[in-house]
């Protein structure tokens, strides 16, 4: 049989086994585990409005319609401002003034194509917040 000396006692000491790594190690996957669960998802359920094919259609009937086209087509218009086409920005100004000066109550509807050069849009925006609108709709495609 083996017997330990107790006189010897960091002999003995040294036989048993260190926990201290394997503690370090289950507290850090216990943490991993904690961070990583699952936890229940809050959301707020929104009920965003259906998009109309006719939205231009109405807004027309009782706003100012701008129009933004691709620049890069020559044969096209840039800008249409109730239907009446201008290629040239000085033109197209020349009348917006007048047009809002005429119906300043109007709503002012923005819109345009997907390729439409948001130049010409920032130039739309800048225009009307000088003449004093400082607010205007811009129609998107859905």
């Amino acid at each position: 049989m083996i017997e330990l000396s107790t006189d010897h006692s960091s002999e003995s000491d040294s036989l048993l086994p260190d926990l201290t790594p394997m503690l370090d190690v289950l507290f850090i996957l216990l943490v991993f585990l904690i961070l990583t669960a699952n936890s229940a998802n809050f959301s707020i359920e929104v009920d965003l409005p259906q998009p109309q094919e006719t939205a231009l259609k109405q807004a027309s009937s009782n706003a100012i319609v701008i129009t933004l086209r691709n620049s890069k087509d020559n044969e096209t218009s840039v800008w249409d401002l109730d239907g009446s086409p201008f290629q040239d920005w000085k033109d197209m100004r020349n009348a917006l003034k007048t047009t809002l000066h005429q119906a300043p109550d109007q709503p002012v509807v923005i819109a345009g194509d997907k390729s439409a050069s948001i130049e010409n849009l920032v130039q739309v925006l800048s225009f009307l917040e000088t003449r004093g609108r400082t607010a205007a709709e811009i129609l998107l495609e859905p």
